[in-house]
């Protein structure tokens, strides 16, 4: 891996705050605090969300951890749609300069490594999960000012800032120490479309 990549650019492009792209929160980053807020309940993991959805049945959601700012970039399709075509994430062009900075980072950190989607987080302390949905290895790296938050794969600590880290998110439990400061990471995956 080469690692001539000069970091500050990709972190002094970084976006004040992710616009949301789905029509109800992103449930891998909902905290007590916010279902109460919203009138939702807690039984075990599972978030009962206020509201029906399309088709009259309670929203329902798993509960993972804290409040955070998440989006994805790449390819995706409705899964709710019968042959539907594949297409370009909104978050493509609503942070176009961020995710051509992500495909240079790679390009110059792994250029070997297929992806079609980048999750990029921003402060998000995830509890112990898989990525079921994930097709092999997946790489991430972090960045930004912030001190611990290692990325730790089924016990074992991996620091990932400024450092790529190659795993199997669908094969390996993993979650996120505590951290202070301002954390960014970036997950490179490939995913089932």
């Amino acid at each position: 891996m080469n690692l001539e990549y000069d970091f500050k650019k990709i972190e002094s492009i970084m976006p004040k705050k992710i616009r949301r792209t789905r029509k109800r929160p992103n449930t891998s980053g909902l905290d007590e605090n916010y279902i109460k807020n919203i009138r939702g309940t807690i039984k075990g993991k599972t978030v009962y969300l206020p509201g029906l959805t399309h088709t009259g049945k309670k929203k329902v959601a798993n509960y993972v951890g804290n409040l955070c700012e998440s989006i994805t970039f790449g390819q995706t399709k409705s899964y709710f749609m019968k042959n539907a075509p594949i297409q370009d994430r909104q978050a493509n062009a609503l942070y176009r300069n961020v995710y051509e900075e992500l495909k240079k980072l790679a390009k110059c950190l792994f250029p070997e490594f297929k992806y079609n989607n980048i999750t990029l987080n921003h402060n998000f302390k995830c509890k112990p999960h898989i990525d079921s949905k994930n097709v092999g290895e997946s790489i991430i790296i972090g960045f930004g000012e912030y001190e611990n938050g290692e990325l730790n794969v089924e016990g074992e600590k991996h620091n990932i800032r400024y450092k790529p880290f190659k795993f199997n998110g669908a094969e390996h439990e993993h979650w996120v120490e505590d951290f202070n400061g301002n954390r960014w990471t970036a997950v490179y995956f490939y995913k089932k479309i």
